[in-house]
């Protein structure tokens, strides 16, 4: 795909005198044509059958903070056209020694994140735009600087040339970030009772009997509330913390929502541009699920679900699932639910599509980030072979539950 650029194919700053996929970067350019520049990739990405909300730069900017970044690489055709673009997040994280999920020790890095991987125009030799990109990427890096792939397609032009590259190997190592998993989403149909009947019979039965056990009963009021506006946030973020500081992903893996100034500010422009979309769940005027999640071009972004597991027993996450599907399906703007990356059996249960994926760090082969990487790769296929060991015993489930109900018996 080609579109039209407003910028001038005379201007030396954008242009392409070769034939080569050269790349370049928007903060290289003056602002004028920064600018112009950026309009030109917005039109680029709004009609691009691969694009996601993490290629837009106006949500990639709203995420950027005094210690995040966004890095913008494009390429160019001779007439000034976008033929390539690459968006990376910037930010800090750690390289970590798990084991069954729980952190051993960490490197503290700064990783280069995109999304899905960089999108083409129709007609781009790949193969050679990608090695030009991670050529350029190399020699930007720093030494405790890393590239990192969520949510790789496997299936993708760009997933085979991750792979099986043989030339990229000779400046990056590979390091896997978990295995190829499912990545779930639902082609919402035009209303609920289609939807039902496109699931298994036994998923069937399971909804209506977790439903009527919670609705039916007497003893529980129950209120679902949706929040879409930049008022509801106040109202939303406390009452979502209240339940994620209860759940195992927060006292265990330190993730969930908090109620801070930094998430206040990023749900408050994505509710001004129209993306913000979150659920709540409240039974007995208690918060006891939230889902967090984002409308972007038709598609429904889960980003963000928990529980409280006091609650458990009347399989409430099931119950909130089933609300936020019925709400989105009674919403005809919205044609698809992604539940993003990772599997379980809820999202199995629940969706009709999947695509497989995986999550992936390019380390460049550099003293001493490269020695480090090697180790983890090391110790990553002993910590795999472990865990297929007990798992074949039947222990790894039995020991994950018992990690997750001591973090949580603990907050």
């Amino acid at each position: 795909m080609v579109q039209s650029n407003p910028l001038s194919s005379e201007s030396h700053y954008i242009t392409r005198s070769d034939q080569r996929y050269d790349w370049q970067d928007l903060d290289q350019l003056d602002t004028t044509i920064r600018m112009q520049m950026l309009a030109a990739i917005k039109d680029f990405i709004r009609d691009h059958s691969a694009a996601v909300m993490d290629h837009d730069p106006d949500w990639l900017f709203t995420k950027c903070s005094h210690d995040k970044s966004v890095k913008i690489l494009f390429s160019l055709a001779n007439d000034g056209t976008v033929v390539a673009y690459a968006p990376f997040f910037v930010h800090p994280t750690a390289l970590s020694f798990e084991l069954l999920g729980v952190s051993l020790w960490e490197y503290r890095i700064r990783r280069y994140s995109i999304t899905a991987g960089p999108l083409f125009a129709n007609g781009v030799n790949t193969d050679e735009v990608l090695s030009t990109l991670f050529d350029y990427v190399w020699i930007l890096l720093g030494n405790r600087e890393a590239l990192y792939v969520l949510g790789m397609e496997l299936d993708s032009l760009f997933g085979r040339f991750i792979r099986q590259n043989a030339d990229l190997r000779k400046k990056y190592q590979l390091v896997f970030s978990g295995k190829p998993y499912h990545r779930r989403l639902i082609t919402l149909p035009s209303n609920f009772d289609q939807y039902i009947q496109y699931l298994g019979y036994g998923t069937r039965k399971e909804i209506r009997r977790v439903l009527r056990r919670l609705e039916q009963d007497s003893e529980i009021t129950i209120d679902h509330r949706i929040f879409t506006t930049p008022e509801d946030i106040a109202e939303f973020l406390p009452l979502a913390q209240q339940v994620s500081d209860k759940t195992y992903q927060r006292n265990l893996l330190g993730l969930g929502i908090r109620d801070n100034a930094e998430t206040r500010r990023i749900l408050t422009i994505a509710a001004r541009n129209g993306w913000f979309q979150s659920y709540l769940l409240i039974c007995n005027q208690q918060p006891v699920a939230f889902q967090l999640g984002y409308v972007y071009d038709g598609t429904y972004y889960a980003e963000h679900t928990g529980y409280d597991p006091a609650w458990g027993d009347k399989s409430i996450g099931t119950v909130v699932q089933i609300y936020r599907i019925r709400d989105l399906i009674a919403n005809k703007r919205i044609t698809q639910l992604d539940f993003l990356y990772g599997d379980n059996e809820r999202k199995r249960s629940l969706s009709n599509k999947y695509r497989i994926e995986q999550n992936i760090y390019l380390i460049p082969r550099r003293f001493p980030l490269g020695v480090f990487a090697l180790t983890l790769r090391v110790f990553n296929k002993i910590s795999e072979l472990g865990g297929d060991f007990i798992e074949k015993w039947g222990l790894k489930s039995k020991i994950r539950r018992y990690l997750r109900k001591r973090s949580v018996n603990r907050s």
